[in-house]
């Protein structure tokens, strides 16, 4: 080409440099872990139970298991410590998981509370709850929310005979083994279902 001439990258001294942010200490605190939970045992029981005019959705099961493994891992929250914020668009609901409510009361504090639309995000729970839609995509990754140590997402499959389960905790809040053991509580109890009406 004729007539073409290079300009030449300016240079930059080394205080002209823009520095580089550092690494945030609050992501080196957080850990995940997951599981498949076969759905099959709840899924028989909860048609059952309709087939006798008591019907159950997979967040009552969800708020009753959640419960049941604060319960047996008292080490992470006990007593109002262990509530449940379960999210919805835009806004939480939160709910206590005591083991001495039935599931059917449990139930009816959810409806009740979903219905009035209030959002009680700024309400303290140690565990935030998120039930995504039915798909074969599960999630490797999702953040914790504000105010909550501990985040459950669950995505049951287009078959319905599994769920994956991500648990994110803050790793300064809730070690990595308490964690596990937690959510393999969380396993157990939806997969043997019949435990969760008692």
């Amino acid at each position: 080409m004729l007539g073409f001439v290079p300009i030449a990258a300016p240079l930059t001294s080394p205080d002209t440099v823009a520095p580089v942010a550092a690494p945030s200490l609050a992501a080196s605190r957080v850990a995940a872990c997951a599981t498949s939970v076969a759905l099959n045992a709840l899924q028989e029981l909860l048609a059952a139970l309709e087939g006798a005019g008591k019907t159950f959705d997979i967040e009552d099961i969800l708020l009753r298991a959640a419960g049941r493994a604060f319960a047996e891992n008292c080490g992470i929250a006990s007593g109002a410590e262990a509530s449940v914020a379960l999210e919805s668009t835009g806004r939480q609901a939160v709910f206590a998981t005591s083991l001495e409510m039935s599931l059917t009361s449990l139930r009816a504090m959810r409806l009740a509370t979903l219905s009035d639309g209030r959002d009680e995000t700024e309400k303290p729970a140690a565990l935030s709850l998120r039930i995504l839609p039915t798909s074969d995509i599960r999630p490797v990754m999702m953040p914790l929310l504000p105010g909550r140590a501990m985040r459950l997402t669950v995505s049951p499959n287009m078959a319905g005979d599994h769920a994956e389960c991500l648990l994110t905790v803050d790793a300064a809040s809730v070690d990595e083994a308490t964690a596990s053991a937690w959510l393999a509580t969380l396993k157990s109890a939806i997969e043997h279902p019949l435990r969760l009406f008692v």
